[in-house]
């Protein structure tokens, strides 16, 4: 399954096998957001919250 991030638009392909792709295949609308943007928005929360 190829998604899109919500945040960057990078195109990620996600294995039909991960935790991922179960989450992702139950919710009408899959919010996917990569790891490396994931990462940004803990790094951000983490600094305001300082």
């Amino acid at each position: 399954m190829e998604l899109k991030c919500r945040i960057c638009g990078q195109a990620v392909e996600v294995p039909v096998w991960s935790e991922e792709y179960e989450r992702l295949k139950s919710s009408d609308d899959p919010a996917y957001i990569c790891s490396a943007c994931q990462e940004k928005i803990r790094f951000d929360a983490q600094k305001e919250q300082q």
